[in-house]
């Protein structure tokens, strides 16, 4: 006896189904675990929080917020972009700023899953100030070891005459994998207060004036926030200057810029990048490729900088 073309074609029917729903789970459980290995990667994220760059500082599971600015919605959109919905806690929130820029660590800190806060120094008089209650400060360089690669350098200084009463001190900030150093200021003015930093990869500053800080604090890339420097005057700003940045990247409220330790480096993403330096092609740089990121060595080695495929 014949088996009827019917329930031939709903067997097949069936088996179909099941090689496209194991084909199709096999796939999301690859692409989940290649983001989560993406996300898990030391990594250092500068979030556009309005007139300032906050950043977002990963090694594994540990994280650490340096929060400032005046925008907490553009905050939070640009940190959406970057964390985790699965895994949203931060482990150090680190709080910097007077006045309105208090208002992003304002939201930051009302994050119930924010486990620790501390400010950089004491907290100037203000309302903003004030709806914080009590809270911890800084009274000296701290030397933070996140995860179990990254180390993150704060440090404060005032400008000679300051009151501490009334003005917040600038900040640096100095993340470190290896031999790969990642400097980030409060301003440009902020780069004369502090020793400098040798064999820096990436310079940002997180507001005004950035472009101040390039001669006394140069480094390979240059990240400054879209709201203290126009595209033009980024490339004019560099281009009398004995040395320049190869890149240059501006970041925008309510956007993320992520940056990724490598072996031996910083991977940058190419598409929001801007080439900076007036210089021939660096040995082994691939030609710009928008779906691609750079690989930004250590600055005696950048004769090896080069794309990933």
């Amino acid at each position: 006896m014949t088996e009827r073309p019917d329930t031939t074609s709903w067997r097949d029917l069936t088996t179909t189904a099941l090689l496209v729903f194991l084909i199709t789970l096999v796939g999301c459980v690859a692409a989940f675990a290649f983001w989560v290995q993406d996300l898990s990667a030391p990594q250092v994220a500068f979030l556009g929080s309005g007139n300032r760059l906050s950043l977002l500082i990963t090694d594994g599971p540990a994280r650490l917020l340096l929060a400032t600015g005046d925008s907490p919605i553009d905050y939070e959109n640009a940190l959406t972009r970057v964390r985790p919905i699965f895994a949203p806690r931060v482990d150090v929130l680190l709080v910097a700023g007077s006045g309105r820029t208090l208002l992003v660590p304002l939201a930051a800190h009302g994050d119930a899953r924010a486990r620790r806060a501390t400010a950089l120094a004491p907290l100037p008089e203000s309302p903003e100030a004030d709806a914080f209650g009590t809270m911890s400060a800084f009274s000296s360089p701290q030397h933070i070891r996140l995860g179990s690669s990254v180390q993150v350098t704060v440090e404060t200084a005032l400008p000679v005459g300051a009151d501490e009463e009334v003005e917040f001190p600038a900040w640096r900030a100095i993340i470190e994998r290896g031999d790969t150093r990642i400097v980030a200021l409060s301003d440009g003015a902020a780069a004369a207060l502090f020793p400098p930093v040798s064999g820096a990869s990436v310079l940002a500053v997180s507001g005004d004036d950035p472009a101040a800080a390039w001669d006394l604090s140069p480094a390979v890339a240059f990240v400054a926030n879209a709201e203290a420097i126009g595209g033009p005057e980024m490339r004019s700003a560099f281009a009398q200057r004995r040395r320049q940045p190869e890149w240059g990247f501006r970041v925008f409220p309510g956007e993320a810029l992520r940056l990724t330790f490598v072996e031996g480096g910083v991977e940058l993403p190419s598409e929001p990048a801007q080439h900076l330096a007036d210089l021939s092609p660096i040995t082994g740089m691939k030609p710009n490729q928008p779906a691609t990121s750079r690989r930004v060595r250590r600055p005696a080695s950048l004769s090896r900088a080069r794309t990933r495929p």
